[in-house]
């Protein structure tokens, strides 16, 4: 297990003085970054061969959002691993030690010359450390997207800016949130939000964010301009703020 501590400051805060989700994110995604940088034979693999990882999904169940100047942990660890892809827990706890929310993710291996998945050999695997899972409810990591027939309201447009772009030369993981977040109807707040990523949009693409509200939750889906998925996004238990 891999843990690091953070004082809640400004720059990840909404306006209510909350931890932002896409904040949230970004400190899961810094905390499992530097867990995998322990693991030394996986990280000397991938520079030799030029892979990565892309994650394929997450999901994220709150507790509570915690509020500026809170002091927090992070622990993460890997608790699956097969030749083809990682599935990890990152938590969030606050100065008490009590769990703020929990995350369950899927990372997928990468050839970054190709952008395709690919296979890391068994002797390796047999190196990457595994903890046993957080208990939490795991639900499938593909989104059942209601059929196109149903009534989505087509969003403003946004293109993607340099801002939002990571080392992998396409939109950082946490910027969907960002995106996701403002398709959401105002007023609805909601403590579960699960994503699938699809396709990895790169500098000066249009986003063109939909929505659709079923009783299971607020359906966002961020695609291109010929509706082809970049992600979608699931937000539910959503009640009125």
């Amino acid at each position: 297990m891999f843990s690091m501590e953070y004082r809640l400051g400004a720059s990840r805060v909404d306006e209510t003085g909350l931890l932002r989700c896409s904040g949230m994110v970004d400190l899961m995604q810094d905390c499992s970054g530097f867990q995998l940088d322990t693991e030394q034979a996986l990280n000397a693999y991938f520079a030799e061969h030029g892979l990565g990882m892309y994650l394929a999904s997450r999901q994220i169940d709150i507790v509570r959002m915690p509020a500026y100047g809170e002091q927090l942990t992070l622990k993460t660890w890997i608790f699956d691993c097969n030749r083809f892809y990682g599935r990890r827990n990152t938590l969030l706890l606050d100065a008490a030690g009590e769990v703020c929310a929990a995350s369950w993710c899927i990372g997928v291996f990468v050839d970054l010359s190709t952008a395709r998945g690919t296979r890391i050999p068994q002797t390796l695997l047999e190196q990457v450390r595994l903890e046993p899972a957080y208990e939490m409810e795991y639900l499938p990591h593909k989104l059942i997207v209601p059929d196109a027939s149903q009534p989505w309201e087509q969003l403003p447009d946004r293109a993607v800016d340099r801002s939002m772009i990571d080392r992998y030369h396409h939109v950082n993981n946490a910027r969907y949130f960002d995106l996701g977040e403002e398709a959401l109807p105002e007023g609805y707040a909601y403590r579960r939000v699960r994503i699938a990523y699809k396709t990895p949009a790169k500098h000066g693409a249009l986003i063109c964010p939909h929505r659709l509200t079923t009783a299971e939750g607020c359906w966002i889906a961020l695609c291109d301009e010929q509706g082809k998925p970049y992600a979608q996004l699931l937000y539910s238990d959503i009640v009125p703020v």
